[in-house]
Protein backbone atom coordinates (compact mmCIF):
# COMPACT_ATOMS: atom_id res chain seq x y z
CA UNK A 1 0.00 0.00 0.00
CA UNK A 2 1.80 3.14 1.30
CA UNK A 3 0.91 3.52 5.00
CA UNK A 4 3.41 6.42 5.48
CA UNK A 5 5.57 8.29 4.00
CA UNK A 6 9.11 9.98 4.27
CA UNK A 7 9.51 13.74 3.05
CA UNK A 8 12.16 16.10 3.09
CA UNK A 9 11.67 20.15 4.57
CA UNK A 10 9.18 21.85 2.48
CA UNK A 11 11.43 23.87 0.05
CA UNK A 12 14.09 21.22 -0.28
CA UNK A 13 11.81 18.95 -1.70
CA UNK A 14 10.36 21.62 -4.00
CA UNK A 15 13.67 22.46 -5.40
CA UNK A 16 14.27 18.82 -5.93
CA UNK A 17 10.83 18.44 -7.81
CA UNK A 18 11.95 21.65 -9.99
CA UNK A 19 8.86 23.38 -8.66
CA UNK A 20 8.05 26.10 -6.92
CA UNK A 21 6.72 26.16 -2.91
CA UNK A 22 3.08 27.44 -2.53
CA UNK A 23 2.48 28.95 0.92
CA UNK A 24 4.35 28.14 4.51
CA UNK A 25 7.58 26.11 4.60
CA UNK A 26 7.13 22.80 6.75
CA UNK A 27 9.52 20.52 8.27
CA UNK A 28 10.76 16.87 7.09
CA UNK A 29 9.37 14.28 8.32
CA UNK A 30 10.18 10.90 8.67
CA UNK A 31 7.27 9.36 9.50
CA UNK A 32 4.50 11.35 8.05
CA UNK A 33 0.48 9.32 8.48
CA UNK A 34 -2.51 9.54 6.56
CA UNK A 35 -4.68 12.04 7.45
CA UNK A 36 -1.84 15.10 7.82
CA UNK A 37 -1.60 17.67 5.53
CA UNK A 38 0.56 16.18 2.53
CA UNK A 39 2.97 17.61 -0.59
CA UNK A 40 1.28 17.68 -4.07
CA UNK A 41 0.97 19.15 -6.85
CA UNK A 42 -2.67 19.85 -8.29
CA UNK A 43 -3.11 20.20 -12.27
CA UNK A 44 -5.21 22.97 -11.28
CA UNK A 45 -1.29 24.55 -10.63
CA UNK A 46 0.70 22.53 -11.74
CA UNK A 47 4.36 24.46 -11.24
CA UNK A 48 3.94 24.41 -7.28
CA UNK A 49 3.89 21.93 -4.64
CA UNK A 50 0.96 22.56 -2.00
CA UNK A 51 0.46 21.08 1.34
CA UNK A 52 -3.06 19.18 1.32
CA UNK A 53 -5.24 16.86 3.65
CA UNK A 54 -4.54 13.41 3.04
CA UNK A 55 -8.20 11.48 3.05
CA UNK A 56 -10.85 13.09 0.69
CA UNK A 57 -13.36 14.62 1.27
CA UNK A 58 -16.13 15.05 -1.87
CA UNK A 59 -17.10 18.29 -2.62
CA UNK A 60 -20.81 17.05 -2.59
CA UNK A 61 -20.61 15.95 1.48
CA UNK A 62 -22.38 17.17 4.29
CA UNK A 63 -19.90 16.12 6.74
CA UNK A 64 -16.69 14.03 6.28
CA UNK A 65 -17.15 10.67 5.41
CA UNK A 66 -17.48 7.87 7.67
CA UNK A 67 -15.66 5.43 4.97
CA UNK A 68 -12.10 5.46 4.49
CA UNK A 69 -10.67 7.97 1.91
CA UNK A 70 -6.91 7.94 2.05
CA UNK A 71 -6.52 5.44 -0.65
CA UNK A 72 -8.68 4.32 -3.79
CA UNK A 73 -8.60 1.21 -5.46
CA UNK A 74 -7.92 1.81 -9.39
CA UNK A 75 -10.71 -1.39 -9.76
CA UNK A 76 -13.26 0.71 -8.24
CA UNK A 77 -11.95 4.56 -9.04
CA UNK A 78 -14.19 4.78 -12.33
CA UNK A 79 -17.08 3.64 -10.55
CA UNK A 80 -17.83 5.23 -7.08
CA UNK A 81 -19.30 8.16 -6.70
CA UNK A 82 -16.82 9.82 -4.30
CA UNK A 83 -13.82 9.36 -7.24
CA UNK A 84 -15.11 9.35 -10.52
CA UNK A 85 -16.35 12.67 -11.21
CA UNK A 86 -13.04 13.92 -10.05
CA UNK A 87 -10.96 11.64 -13.29
CA UNK A 88 -9.93 14.06 -16.02
CA UNK A 89 -10.47 16.90 -13.96
CA UNK A 90 -9.02 16.91 -10.52
CA UNK A 91 -5.83 14.69 -10.66
CA UNK A 92 -2.96 15.85 -8.37
CA UNK A 93 0.91 14.59 -7.96
CA UNK A 94 1.94 13.22 -4.51
CA UNK A 95 5.82 14.15 -3.94
CA UNK A 96 7.74 12.61 -1.56
CA UNK A 97 11.00 10.74 -1.00
CA UNK A 98 10.35 7.37 0.07
CA UNK A 99 7.02 5.53 1.80
CA UNK A 100 7.25 2.67 4.42
CA UNK A 101 5.05 -0.07 3.93
CA UNK A 102 3.85 -3.24 6.67
CA UNK A 103 4.39 -6.95 6.44
CA UNK A 104 1.60 -7.96 8.50
CA UNK A 105 2.10 -11.33 8.44
CA UNK A 106 4.96 -10.53 11.05
CA UNK A 107 3.38 -9.68 14.91
CA UNK A 108 4.18 -6.86 15.57
CA UNK A 109 3.91 -5.47 12.15
CA UNK A 110 8.16 -5.54 9.96
CA UNK A 111 7.92 -1.97 8.30
CA UNK A 112 10.04 -1.99 4.83
CA UNK A 113 11.44 1.37 3.39
CA UNK A 114 11.19 1.91 -0.02
CA UNK A 115 12.76 4.30 -2.78
CA UNK A 116 13.49 5.00 -6.22
CA UNK A 117 16.93 3.19 -7.16
CA UNK A 118 18.44 6.34 -8.28
CA UNK A 119 17.82 8.35 -4.97
CA UNK A 120 15.25 10.43 -6.93
CA UNK A 121 11.70 12.54 -6.04
CA UNK A 122 8.38 9.87 -6.07
CA UNK A 123 5.93 10.65 -8.35
CA UNK A 124 2.73 9.02 -7.12
CA UNK A 125 -0.83 9.56 -8.67
CA UNK A 126 -4.09 11.19 -6.82
CA UNK A 127 -6.99 12.79 -6.90
CA UNK A 128 -8.42 16.02 -5.12
CA UNK A 129 -11.48 18.12 -4.41
CA UNK A 130 -12.48 20.84 -2.24
CA UNK A 131 -15.06 21.12 0.90
CA UNK A 132 -16.62 23.35 2.35
CA UNK A 133 -17.13 23.31 5.72
CA UNK A 134 -20.72 24.75 6.26
CA UNK A 135 -19.49 25.84 9.92
CA UNK A 136 -16.79 27.50 9.57
CA UNK A 137 -17.29 28.60 6.04
CA UNK A 138 -13.36 27.46 5.14
CA UNK A 139 -12.84 25.66 1.56
CA UNK A 140 -10.61 22.91 2.22
CA UNK A 141 -8.60 21.05 -0.47
CA UNK A 142 -7.90 17.03 0.11
CA UNK A 143 -6.62 14.64 -1.95
CA UNK A 144 -6.55 11.08 -2.36
CA UNK A 145 -3.27 7.91 -3.39
CA UNK A 146 -4.83 5.79 -6.19
CA UNK A 147 -3.82 2.36 -5.63
CA UNK A 148 -3.15 -0.55 -7.74
CA UNK A 149 -2.12 -4.49 -7.35
CA UNK A 150 1.77 -4.82 -6.22
CA UNK A 151 4.43 -5.55 -8.44
CA UNK A 152 6.97 -8.16 -7.46
CA UNK A 153 8.85 -6.69 -5.38
CA UNK A 154 6.00 -4.64 -3.67
CA UNK A 155 4.44 -7.84 -3.75
CA UNK A 156 6.71 -9.32 -1.16
CA UNK A 157 5.97 -7.72 1.77
CA UNK A 158 2.24 -6.01 0.59
CA UNK A 159 -0.53 -6.96 -1.88
CA UNK A 160 -1.18 -3.33 -3.12
CA UNK A 161 1.05 -0.48 -4.06
CA UNK A 162 0.72 3.09 -4.81
CA UNK A 163 0.52 4.17 -8.63
CA UNK A 164 4.28 5.38 -9.51
CA UNK A 165 4.56 7.72 -12.13
CA UNK A 166 8.19 8.90 -13.96
CA UNK A 167 8.46 12.54 -13.87
CA UNK A 168 7.79 12.66 -17.42
CA UNK A 169 4.28 10.67 -17.08
CA UNK A 170 3.62 12.89 -13.78
CA UNK A 171 3.08 15.68 -16.47
CA UNK A 172 1.02 13.83 -18.10
CA UNK A 173 -1.59 12.99 -15.37
CA UNK A 174 -1.58 16.69 -14.41
CA UNK A 175 -2.14 17.70 -18.13
CA UNK A 176 -5.80 18.55 -18.17
CA UNK A 177 -5.70 19.12 -22.32
CA UNK A 178 -5.40 15.43 -22.77
CA UNK A 179 -7.91 12.86 -22.92
CA UNK A 180 -8.71 10.93 -19.83
CA UNK A 181 -7.79 7.53 -21.32
CA UNK A 182 -4.32 8.73 -21.82
CA UNK A 183 -3.94 9.61 -19.06
CA UNK A 184 -5.55 6.75 -16.88
CA UNK A 185 -3.15 4.40 -19.29
CA UNK A 186 -0.18 6.02 -16.89
CA UNK A 187 -1.43 4.33 -14.36
CA UNK A 188 0.30 0.87 -14.26
CA UNK A 189 2.37 -1.11 -11.86
CA UNK A 190 5.88 0.44 -11.81
CA UNK A 191 9.26 -1.62 -13.38
CA UNK A 192 10.59 -4.51 -11.04
CA UNK A 193 13.75 -2.62 -11.06
CA UNK A 194 12.34 1.21 -10.61
CA UNK A 195 12.08 0.59 -6.14
CA UNK A 196 14.45 -0.67 -3.85
CA UNK A 197 13.28 -1.44 -0.04
CA UNK A 198 14.75 -3.48 2.95
CA UNK A 199 13.60 -3.62 6.69
CA UNK A 200 13.61 -0.84 9.40
CA UNK A 201 13.45 -0.67 12.60
CA UNK A 202 9.65 -1.76 14.32
CA UNK A 203 9.60 1.88 15.68
CA UNK A 204 8.58 2.90 12.72
CA UNK A 205 5.11 1.64 13.62
CA UNK A 206 4.39 4.67 16.16
CA UNK A 207 3.77 6.89 13.93
CA UNK A 208 4.76 9.70 16.56
CA UNK A 209 8.09 8.53 15.69
CA UNK A 210 10.14 11.32 14.05
CA UNK A 211 13.54 9.85 14.48
CA UNK A 212 15.80 10.93 11.36
CA UNK A 213 17.30 7.16 11.24
CA UNK A 214 13.78 5.55 10.51
CA UNK A 215 14.61 4.78 7.11
CA UNK A 216 18.08 3.09 7.92
CA UNK A 217 18.49 -0.44 7.37
CA UNK A 218 17.50 -2.40 10.29
CA UNK A 219 17.74 -5.73 8.06
CA UNK A 220 17.78 -7.86 4.95
CA UNK A 221 17.32 -6.06 1.66
CA UNK A 222 14.48 -7.20 -0.58
CA UNK A 223 15.52 -9.15 -3.54
CA UNK A 224 13.64 -10.30 -6.28
CA UNK A 225 15.64 -13.82 -6.45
Amino acid sequence: MCGRTLISEAKELAKKAGVELGGKNVEKDTNRPPGTEMPVILDARPGKIHYVKWGLIPSFASEPPAYATTYARIETVQSLSTYKNLLGKRHCVFVIEGFYEFDKRQKPSQPYYFRRKDKGILYLAGLWDTWKDTASGLVIPTCTMIMQPANNLMGKVHDRMPCVLSQADALKWLDRSLPLHMRFSLLRPVEDNVLEGWQVDKKVNNARNKDLNNSDKAGPQLEMF
